[in-house]
């Protein structure tokens, strides 16, 4: 059975399924745009909901880095080219065993191929 974990995350509607299903896999609380039928929604009203249920936002856009203030939680930039299964899940997962959410607080998290980046928020 996977271990339960604090972190929580709405996944945009551009963040694949096997994303998903290995957050899941690793015990994590995971929601989609899809699952709240909010396709299409405003970023702002994205970061809102997140905000609202405590949750990290994580998503393959870079709009949202464009944001002042983009959550009193996490926002998780995935910036890895090209952006398929085979590139992203690899680098997802080491970064999930690597870092604590606590950690990261007050930065947004841009995560790339060769290097995490924690730029401030």
């Amino acid at each position: 059975m996977p271990q339960s974990h604090d972190a929580k995350f709405l996944l945009d509607e551009n963040v694949s399924n096997n994303l998903r299903k290995l957050l899941i896999s690793k015990g994590y609380d995971t929601i989609t745009v899809q699952e709240l039928n909010k396709r299409g929604t405003k970023n702002s009203v994205l970061q809102e909901i997140a905000r609202k249920e405590s949750r990290v936002l994580l998503t393959f856009d870079k709009d949202f880095i464009k944001f002042k203030h983009v959550s009193d939680n996490h926002l998780i930039l995935v910036d890895i080219h090209p952006l398929i299964d085979e590139n992203v899940l690899p680098h997802f997962e080491k970064f999930l065993n690597s870092f604590s959410f606590d950690d990261l607080k007050e930065n947004i998290v841009i995560l790339q191929k060769d290097k995490i980046i924690l730029k401030k928020k």
